[in-house]
């Protein structure tokens, strides 16, 4: 396939997955299923045809109104569209195009697939927790489940081994179930040292849930990566907000979509992120 097909293609896909996603941080705070009932305007409830729910096509058409009440649309449902149709071709372009990236394993179709989904799943998070400072359980769920599929298809194929090698020592479980542990368990302690230290809770379950679904896609050493630029990233963001006057030491600040920019990080420089660790262990003298 020439790339730029491939690109397009992978573009297309995202924008019916971004038209999915819509309904998934529309619903889920909700408690609302993404089967039943099917696509409706929420404001007359009218179910809505094929022609009101192409990608992009008919939010444009349509001048951002719904066609049978006239309530405007949120530019939001356009602009998750847009950024997940460009996602697809991005992680198409960063997976199949670029010559031995990281952390991919090299099994080309499969990794964009695996870090296209993942990431659309990341994007859902990141709106959710942003607005509802929640992270559903379907997507952790769904993250975790594609991560041990990922791994188990990668031992099946023998691209890795079911024993996972940490600091040196073997360890005999896959990668998804030990990052699943690992990271889980260190975002667990987290929440309760802080609560214990602050008096609230600084660390949401939805947060140590999609620690672990990280872990079982990335794997320990990249989940770890993706959280210390989040914690960065918090921290940046957090004392600024609070220069600013908009949150106060003990204002809640939503975590995950920090842990999305840190995950998605990963994704596309982690090249450049491996670079520099290994630089930095090579200047430690380890």
């Amino acid at each position: 396939m020439p790339s730029w097909l491939g690109l397009v293609v992978a573009s297309v896909y995202g924008l019916v997955v971004g038209s999915f996603l819509n309904v998934c941080i529309w619903r889920f705070p909700r408690d609302e299923s993404i089967v039943k009932p099917p696509s409706h305007c929420p404001n007359c409830n009218t179910q809505l045809r094929t022609r009101d729910l192409v990608p992009l096509i008919s939010f444009l058409i349509q001048r951002r109104k719904c066609r049978y009440c006239g309530v405007p649309i949120s530019w939001r449902y356009f602009s998750i569209e847009l950024l997940t149709g460009v996602y697809f071709a991005v992680v198409y372009w960063r997976i199949m195009m670029v010559p031995h990236a990281v952390p991919y394993s090299g099994d080309g179709w499969v990794d964009t697939a695996v870090f296209a989904l993942f990431g659309a799943c990341l994007i859902a998070v990141f709106f959710i927790d942003l607005e509802h400072y929640i992270i559903p359980d379907q997507l952790n769920l769904f993250g975790i489940g594609l991560g041990i599929a990922y791994n188990i298809y990668r031992i099946v194929t023998k691209q890795t081994d079911w024993k996972t090698s940490i600091l040196g020592k073997s360890i005999p479980l896959p990668e998804s179930v030990v990052g699943i542990l690992i990271c889980g368990v260190a975002f667990l302690a987290v929440a309760i040292i802080s609560y214990y230290i602050l008096r609230k809770e600084a660390m949401g379950g939805g947060d140590i849930k999609l620690a672990a679904a990280m872990g079982a896609v990335f794997g320990v050493q990249w989940a770890m990566a993706s959280f210390f630029i989040a914690i960065f990233l918090g921290a940046v963001v957090g004392i600024a907000l609070m220069i600013k006057g908009r949150k106060g030491r003990k204002d809640y600040v939503p975590f995950g979509p920090f842990m999305v920019v840190g995950a998605l990080a990963v994704i596309f420089f982690g090249d450049g992120i491996n670079h520099l660790w290994n630089m930095y262990l090579r200047y430690a003298g380890l």
